[in-house]
């Protein structure tokens, strides 16, 4: 298995608020390494060790993707666990850019960018139907949506859990997908204006405004929420224009 875009090996570095991040690539082999962390991919195994070296291997049931942060511009490497209980994802690699305070912030972002589209070729192959990965949120609250092309599927984390899991998918139609239970129920919003939030919820709307359901994503800022909501308006908005409540 190659990676896509393999010239043989490549090395790339770009500065991170916690330091140069090293991106290693080869024929059938990654390598990742930032202020003592690693993440090393080869084939089907994904090994991770932290600032003490500690290291620990996980095999590829699942996909992979390359998550970038909205509007933090962090990157996050995802792993999809599957269960009998449905998939989940963990984020298992982390980079924060450098401050856009900082002088040469704008410069090192660049960079980071740069290497950033270079670790989505080399892996899109891992990431099955997930067309783009964007994470919303801090550290373990950070919430992964995941464009399927035709849909977003939403995963946040719940209490007590280091894995999110699935909180909601929308078509692009306009069909949402929410669990109820240990079952899942179908309904229809027909407006961005329908999408909206209230407290911990992302709330969904019919034209008069009646309630058709509601999703709770906690653990995030207003903002990060408000983001979520914004941008599933937006993917019902793109196939039908007409905003009528």
């Amino acid at each position: 298995m190659a990676y896509r875009g393999d010239d043989g090996g490549q090395t790339l570095e770009a500065p991170t608020g916690e330091g140069d991040v090293r991106a290693s690539f080869a024929a059938n082999e990654l390598e990742l390494a930032v202020a003592g962390r690693s993440l090393h991919i080869q084939g089907k195994t994904v090994t991770l060790a932290d600032a003490k070296q500690r290291r620990i291997a996980i095999k590829l049931a699942g996909h992979l993707v390359v998550a970038r942060d909205v509007p933090r511009e962090d990157i996050g490497i995802w792993l999809e666990l599957p269960s009998p209980t449905g998939s989940a994802w963990r984020r298992v690699f982390g980079i924060e850019p450098v401050s856009l305070f900082d002088p040469n912030g704008l410069a090192a972002l660049k960079r980071l960018d740069a290497l950033a589209q270079r670790l989505r070729n080399a892996l899109s192959h891992l990431a099955g139907d997930v067309t783009r990965a964007i994470e919303i949120g801090r550290g373990l609250d950070k919430v992964l949506l995941a464009d399927h092309g035709d849909r977003y599927v939403i995963y946040a984390r719940r209490l007590f859990r280091d894995r999110a899991r699935f909180a909601l998918a929308i078509y692009r139609d306009g069909r949402v997908v929410v669990p109820d239970g240990k079952e899942l129920r179908q309904f229809r919003v027909t407006s961005r204006f329908g999408i909206t939030v209230r407290g911990d919820y992302v709330r969904f709307a019919d034209p008069h405004g009646t309630d058709l359901g509601r999703v709770a994503i906690p653990w995030i800022a207003s903002e990060d929420r408000d983001e979520i909501a914004r941008r599933l308006g937006q993917l019902v908005h793109a196939a039908s224009p007409s905003d009528q409540v």
